[in-house]
């Protein structure tokens, strides 16, 4: 996707985030789990989108700071009860800085992936190492990519049949760059609409070798937010890392 950029995604989903990812026993397990390794604050989340995770966070007493790529999703933040309780910048996450040492920097869902090249990655983490507090952790949740999905590193998917809609996923990825081009097409009786979306995959290994590049050792790691045990292999993982 030649045109697309980092506010493509943001753009294009912002009104409907929510919608496509209402799941109220998801975002509790998640606050739950990201409790646990509060400490004493504050907390960051780069790529807080709608604050789906970062308002519930807040409201539970934790003084909270995000950032994000879309001006479309941080409004969408900014217009929910509760917005109040988050601090919150429209930036690139490599370049917002918002002068804190934080206890806990969490990205969820596929948000590390959006920085689309492997220097981005690492000054991120580089970054985030030097916003921790002593004792800080951070947290990153991880998909890696299905090989038996593609042939000729691309496909086509069925992501959502309904009698009212469907939703067609296209894929393509290069694989020199690790990156991944997604466009999902929604089809409904009132017209198309189009959600695109980008992004770098990584293995759990090459992962934690950029974490310790920028001092950071690996401490946990599962398989979902409810701690399941990680087997190596999972396309899924949440891993926490420490300072060395």
């Amino acid at each position: 996707m030649q045109n697309y950029s980092a506010e493509s995604y943001g753009n294009a989903i912002a009104a409907v985030f929510d919608i496509v990812n209402d799941d109220p026993q998801e975002v509790a397990g998640i606050v739950g789990f990201l409790r646990g390794y509060v400490g004493d604050g504050p907390v960051l989340e780069p790529g807080i989108g709608t604050g789906r995770i970062g308002i519930p966070l807040a409201e539970s007493g934790v003084e909270l700071y995000g950032v994000d790529i879309s001006k479309e999703m941080v409004d969408q933040l900014r217009a929910k009860p509760g917005a109040d309780k988050v601090t919150v910048e429209v930036g690139d996450m490599n370049d917002v800085d918002f002068g804190r040492q934080f206890s806990l920097v969490y990205l969820a869902q596929g948000t590390f992936g959006s920085l689309l090249r492997a220097d981005a990655q690492r000054r991120f983490l580089q970054s985030a190492r030097k916003q921790l507090a002593p004792g800080g952790r951070l947290v990153v949740e991880s998909m890696e990519v299905d090989d038996t999905r593609f042939t000729h590193d691309q496909y086509v998917t069925t992501s959502l049949l309904d009698v009212t809609h469907v939703v067609l996923s296209a894929a393509m990825r290069e694989p020199d760059e690790q990156v991944l081009s997604i466009q999902n097409v929604l089809l409904t009786p009132h017209g198309i609409q189009l959600y695109p979306v980008k992004f770098r995959y990584y293995t759990a290994v090459e992962l934690d070798e950029m974490a310790d590049e920028a001092g950071l050792r690996l401490l946990e790691r599962y398989s979902d937010w409810e701690k399941a045990d990680y087997t190596p292999g999972d396309l899924r993982h949440i891993s926490v890392y420490g300072t060395n």
